[in-house]
């Protein structure tokens, strides 16, 4: 596509020309000759299909013409992928098992191995990276993709590992090797900590692990500003897990995916947009916070209690939400009236559950995150029309 293409257009119509003919097959497998076959001969409940699509458009448009950025990620997803698959089916002894599959060790190594070769070899191919960088930046990104490939779910590998890798890229392809020591340190400490103490939190190994995965996303998405908001919504689902009940089978892996969903959606639309979005995502994760305490209360302990908690914790975020925003953390200066905006949404975020929080017992994530993006949307579109 970098080849045959320069403007963002027409991949944009290829992959949404794409993604409407596997939703196609979805519909029937015997449609277009039977590759839906192929494609859905996979045991597993899975959209990795719809994901890769969404990666490879997403990674062209954020790339920018920098190869590297794109075909990195894309060579890492394809090759050690299929190299993980193939090892752990054929040669697989030594399972471990997720939250939401079965992986084998030999397909963890084998990920690890042919993305360290794919890596090294695009780095000296398509990048400036000094060549002593070169064989620590690869062993990172090769492991780093494996973790996150042996944590994913529902297909979502197609999906986080590419961009996550792109986003490594993005903020360390010029760093020193000191850097990416002290970042690997810094990433597998915290991992094995998280693994470490998960019983206490009353999660799996491999969630809490996922939860460490998503902050070092966070961060690289949007700084310490972008990943401070989310953070605290961690932490509060964490809390209020108990109280709300999931309705999947896998609720905790359900926020997570929720939660990074709404930040790469944010964030692609401050990207293609034009003015940034930061400061209306915060919002957004804002409202996700107080949607979660708020529902929690309102599920366990009753309307008024809820609606008495919420207050307090309204006023603090008013407060320190726009404080946070002008203190230098965040890269662009907050809207006008900001202070102003985040109270309109966590109100009406807190309004709405406390009225019907019965609409937001299944589906929970992704129903607390559209409410909470609501306000923040409308405006942000209103900024565009003025601009």
């Amino acid at each position: 596509l970098p080849v045959l293409f320069s403007d963002n257009w027409p991949v944009v119509a290829l992959v949404t020309l794409s993604l409407g003919a596997m939703l196609l097959l979805r519909r029937s497998a015997t449609m277009l000759g039977g590759a839906g076959a192929a494609i859905h001969s996979v045991g597993r409940r899975s959209l990795g299909d719809i994901w890769l699509a969404v990666a490879v458009g997403y990674l062209f448009i954020r790339s920018e013409g920098q190869y590297i950025l794109y075909g990195l990620p894309l060579a890492i997803i394809t090759l050690s992928d299929a190299a993980a698959a193939l090892t752990g089916s054929s040669y697989g002894r030594r399972r471990f098992t997720t939250e939401a599959d079965e992986k084998s060790w030999e397909g963890v190594i084998a990920f690890l191995m042919v993305g360290w070769i794919a890596a090294m070899s695009m780095l000296l191919l398509f990048s400036d990276a000094p060549r002593g960088n070169v064989i620590l930046l690869g062993l990172i990104i090769a492991a780093f993709g494996a973790m996150v490939e042996a944590l994913s779910w529902r297909g979502l590998d197609n999906l986080y590992v590419p961009l996550s890798i792109h986003f490594f890229l993005q903020g360390f392809l010029d760093a020193p090797p000191q850097t990416l020591v002290l970042i690997a340190a810094l990433f597998f400490g915290a991992t094995t900590a998280a693994q470490a103490g998960a019983r206490f939190l009353g999660l799996m190994p491999h969630t809490a692990a996922a939860f460490v995965v998503a902050l070092f996303l966070f961060v690289g998405i949007g700084g310490p500003f972008g990943a401070l908001i989310p953070l605290i919504a961690m932490t509060l689902y964490l809390l209020t897990r108990r109280a709300i009940p999931g309705s999947g089978n896998h609720p905790d892996l359900d926020f997570l995916g929720t939660l990074s969903s709404a930040a790469l959606i944010w964030y692609f639309i401050g990207e293609t947009a034009g003015p940034t979005a930061i400061h209306h995502y915060n919002v957004a994760m804002a409202g996700l916070v107080v949607g979660y305490i708020v529902l929690g209360l309102a599920i366990t302990k009753g309307r008024a209690v809820a609606t008495m908690a919420a207050l307090p914790i309204i006023v603090a975020l008013v407060a320190l939400i726009p404080s946070f925003a002008a203190s230098g953390l965040a890269f662009s200066m907050p809207p006008r009236h900001y202070a102003l905006i985040v109270a309109i949404s966590l109100t009406l975020v807190t309004a709405i559950i406390l009225i019907a929080p019965n609409l937001f017992r299944r589906w929970t994530p992704p129903r607390l995150a559209a409410l909470a993006s609501l306000v923040p949307l409308i405006l942000y579109a209103q900024r565009l029309g003025q601009s």
